[in-house]
């Protein structure tokens, strides 16, 4: 009996440790972004922000998404394969250098759209008009979605990407109890950066959003292919 609690601890621990060491990873190939997003927050003058709006802009689709596929990558192959947490650095270096052109590319196209997004809803009032602004964080919403279900889609299945962006899409309303399951998961990591230092949280958000996210579409993929059994015979 005490042999086997300790194994628990030990196995506890040991994902903890695994989950802060890819998180880890994942903050550091993203430090010329949280550093731009410091000067964003803090900038000493109009020249610095302007700077950091534009470096933050460039580094989405260049620095931000290739980190963030791999990090998916690695939570895909524990979750799937039930790999063991080893060798966590030259798994994540390859699967940023696997993903790296279609991760810009995803970038560069989710990125235009949260712009116009962004720019569209900068016209309105969302004193006088309530009901649109509502529309604008549902679409929103429906975007941050769209790009999680897509990098969960990219590292599981070498899909071409249009046929992914297309399939990423539509998975929302396929399954819309997984994905709000999956918003409601989200939304406690908000609230955990709320509730705790932001610098705490960043330890561990990273690799736990992933995780949700990916574990939120591995679902939905098990239910389809539990569907399409029955079909097949």
């Amino acid at each position: 009996m005490g042999n086997e609690r300790w194994y628990r601890w030990y196995g506890a621990s040991q994902a903890i440790a695994s989950m802060l060491l890819v998180n880890g990873y994942w903050l550091l190939f993203n430090l010329p972004v949280l550093l731009l997003a410091l000067g964003l927050i803090f900038p000493s003058s109009p020249r610095q922000f302007l700077f950091s709006l534009i470096g933050l802009i460039i580094s989405f689709p260049s620095i931000l998404l290739p980190a963030t596929f791999a990090l998916f990558g690695v939570m895909r192959r524990w979750l799937y394969y039930q790999e063991p947490r080893q060798a966590i650095g030259g798994t994540f270096w390859r699967l940023y250098r696997e993903n790296y052109r279609r991760s810009v590319a995803a970038g560069l196209f989710f990125g235009s759209l949260a712009l116009l997004l962004l720019g569209s809803f900068r016209q309105i009032d969302s004193f006088q008009l309530p009901l649109l602004a509502v529309g604008y964080l549902f679409l929103s919403i429906i975007l941050l979605l769209w790009l999680l279900y897509f990098i969960c889609d990219s590292v599981h299945l070498a899909a071409p990407l249009r046929t992914a962006l297309i399939k990423s899409f539509f998975i929302i309303f396929w399954a819309p109890f997984q994905t709000l399951m999956l918003l409601g998961m989200l939304s406690g990591l908000a609230l955990l950066i709320v509730l705790i230092h932001p610098l705490l949280a960043g330890l561990i958000v990273g690799g736990l959003g992933s995780q949700c996210a990916c574990y939120s579409y591995l679902r939905i993929i098990q239910k389809a292919q539990a569907k399409a059994a029955p079909a097949d015979e």
